[in-house]
């Protein structure tokens, strides 16, 4: 039947006219063979822009999925820089731990690259593109991240070479004036060493070191070991303590309320010396702080192991 062909009967509505097409074998593998290659044809030019839409649909439905990861990236990066401003604390400590044994700085280029491992590989453009935002820069992380863990090895090695140092001759270093004499949660920071205007006269007048106010009755702490040298109602200082500390050191503390150590007595660093008062040449209660080194004054503010921010 196939071989001898078809013929196609065409009849138009209404109309008692037809017509007649003879419709053979070659015919029917020429239209089926066009309709083959059609059909492949547009499946060869379509495919790859299915595939491209079929891909952009699923990554929105990832980059969505996302949203959740993003959050948690950027509260590490708070964290991250959290961790970069709490080792800024430890590095100035650092410095000055390093100032009292008597070892050289750590150079600020060092600092900057840390100590040990290898730069980070660059695969953030592997995963960037997962994510529903652009400002986040996961190499960037990655690179800070690398950083503090360099950092923090460098100054674990600094402290090591501290402690060695240190453990040489432990009792030159309890000498050594390092504490706030007043609880920093207790007090409020009110002048620091150097020229000020002079609450009495109004005048620019060198102050020889740290007032620290507080209500009468708090505590002093002496800041390092030593023995009282002097112990007094001394003029304008009012109730005054002088600590002798050895190796070149003393600390003074004047217009307290209550002096609690006598002349010639030994102190450890930390015990209670005296409370805040408002004797002597002061306009209000607070403690006036001095650290000597050979006789001399010298800033305070070079030998407190804590942050030097003060309330």
């Amino acid at each position: 039947m196939f071989k001898d062909g078809f013929k196609l009967i065409v009849i138009r509505d209404g109309q008692f006219g037809l017509k007649q097409f003879s419709i053979s074998p070659t015919h029917i593998i020429i239209l089926l063979s066009v309709i083959i290659l059609g059909v492949t044809g547009s499946l060869f030019l379509f495919s790859d822009s299915f595939a491209e839409w079929a891909y952009a649909k699923k990554l929105d439905r990832i980059r969505e999925d996302n949203s959740i990861l993003v959050d948690r990236i950027k509260d590490n990066e708070k964290k991250v820089e959290q961790l970069i401003e709490q080792l800024e604390v430890i590095k100035e400590q650092d410095r000055t731990l390093r100032n009292l044994v008597k070892l050289p700085q750590i150079h600020d280029d060092i600092r900057e690259v840390g100590i040990g491992g290898n730069e980070p590989k660059d695969e953030s453009s592997i995963l960037e593109y997962l994510l529903p935002v652009d400002d986040v820069n996961l190499l960037e992380i990655d690179k800070r991240i690398d950083f503090l863990r360099r950092l923090f090895n460098l100054e674990s090695l600094s402290y090591s070479e501290i402690i060695d140092q240190a453990t040489s001759d432990v009792q030159r270093y309890r000498s050594y004036p390092a504490i706030y004499p007043v609880e920093l949660a207790k007090c409020k920071f009110t002048s620091n060493y150097g020229y000020r205007r002079d609450p009495f006269t109004r005048k620019y007048k060198f102050h020889d070191g740290h007032d620290f106010s507080a209500r009468t009755g708090t505590p002093i702490s002496v800041t390092a070991d030593g023995v009282v040298k002097s112990s007094k109602y001394y003029g304008t200082y009012g109730n005054y303590i002088e600590i002798d500390h050895g190796y070149g050191y003393s600390t003074i503390y004047a217009h307290l309320a209550k002096r609690k150590v006598k002349l010639g007595e030994k102190v450890i660093r930390g015990q209670n010396i005296g409370t805040i008062g408002n004797t002597g040449r002061s306009t209000a209660p607070h403690l006036h702080y001095e650290i000597k080194y050979k006789k001399k004054n010298v800033d305070p503010g070079q030998f407190y192991f804590e942050p030097k921010e003060v309330n």
